[in-house]
This record gives C-alpha cells, sequence and structure tokens, in this order.
C-alpha cells in the first residue's frame, strides 16, 4: 500500500496551500527571492535528478534528520486549481509520508491522470516545490533553469552528497545550459548570487 497520495479535497489543498505560503512566495520566480523564510544554507541541485527515484534516498535523509512526519510535494505552475484540478478534479500536489519507497516516488513522478498521462508531475511541471512538514528544510525547483534549490539551516550538513552544487557552479554547470551561448545574463547570475548563497 502506497504511503503518498494526491490532494482531493478542497478544504485540505486550501488549509496546505497556506502552509506552503507561510515559506514561500509562490508568485514570485527565479532569479527573484522565492522563500519568505531566511535560510543559512543553499544547495543547487539538477532538476532532473530530483525527477528520479533515485532522489527519494536524499529526501529520506533530510527527513531522519528533522524528524519529519512527511513531505509535500507541489506543483505552482501549472496552475493546481485553475488548470489540474479544473481539469483532472484532484491537485497536482501529494503528501509523501515517511516511509515512501524509492518505487513509490516514482509512481507518484509519473503517475499522470487516466485521460492525460503527459500531465504527470515527471513531465508537465514547471515550478515545483517540496516542503518539510518541521518547515525545517525546503526545496524550490524551476525546470526551465533546470535546478532546484534546496534551503536550509545548520544541523543538516550530513546530507551533503554528489547532488549538490553551490550556486556559483549550478551557473556554471546547470543553469547556462538553458540559455542562448551557455551564458547566463549577468543580471540573473548576480541575483541568484545575492539571494542564493551562503549566510556565513
Amino acid at each position: 500500500m502506497s504511503h503518498s497520495k494526491f490532494i482531493q479535497d478542497q478544504k485540505k489543498f486550501e488549509e496546505t496551500l497556506d502552509w506552503v505560503k507561510k515559506m514561500f512566495n509562490c508568485e514570485q520566480r527565479l532569479p527573484d527571492q522565492v522563500y519568505k523564510v531566511p535560510f543559512k544554507r543553499n544547495v543547487v541541485i539538477d532538476f532532473d535528478d530530483v525527477m528520479s527515484p533515485d532522489f527519494w534516498v536524499e529526501l529520506e535523509k533530510l527527513i531522519d534528520l528533522s524528524n519529519d512526519s512527511f513531505v509535500m510535494m507541489a506543483v505552482l505552475d501549472p496552475d493546481p486549481v485553475e488548470y489540474y484540478y479544473s481539469e483532472f478534479a484532484y491537485y497536482n500536489w501529494c503528501i509523501l509520508q515517511k516511509g515512501t519507497t524509492s518505487d513509490e516516488y516514482w509512481n507518484i513522478l509519473e503517475q499522470g491522470p487516466v485521460e492525460s498521462p503527459a500531465d504527470a508531475i515527471l513531465f508537465n511541471s514547471e515550478v515545483v516545490i517540496w516542503l518539510s512538514s518541521s518547515m525545517k528544510w525546503a526545496i524550490w525547483g524551476e525546470r526551465s533553469y533546470g535546478i532546484c534549490i534546496l534551503s536550509f539551516n545548520e544541523g543538516m550538513d550530513d546530507c551533503e552528497n554528489e547532488y549538490w552544487f553551490t550556486m556559483e557552479r549550478a551557473i556554471t554547470d546547470l543553469i547556462s545550459l538553458n540559455f542562448r551561448n551557455y551564458t547566463v545574463p549577468e543580471e540573473i547570475a548576480s541575483k541568484l548570487m545575492k539571494f542564493y548563497s551562503d549566510i556565513d
């Protein structure tokens, strides 16, 4: 039996949205500041790596370190109400309970509506967030930039691994792949460095 499920109830969605808005500026987009809560540490992860079954292992480490009971994975674009709920009668938001497996995570990512498999999170998600139940860490992902930003405070460095990039390196190695001539405009690069470099 799956430990994870999509939100279908409107009241539950609205309660969850209020909670998500405590962490994120949901209307903002990179390179601007998307977090309302200040974090001291920011690392960057390839968007495609997060959208893979193997990444659940990394999420589990974060869950264990922060004693979370669940993680919320929510798509902000396409719009969960105007598009997703309107078309499919459920939200592209999912509660990932502690104890979820890598296979279950993958199934959630690739599970699209019966009438429209291409609307699975794996394929149709421009902006995706992951928010821990403790609010000790959060992830903001944008497909067009090819990155996810994992933000947290001290005490979670034990999770460090080969997935993690500094923002400086991500601008060169990941984000540049999404721009003409592989060059990130200076205005964008400087904002990303300003908002998503570590706070000393």
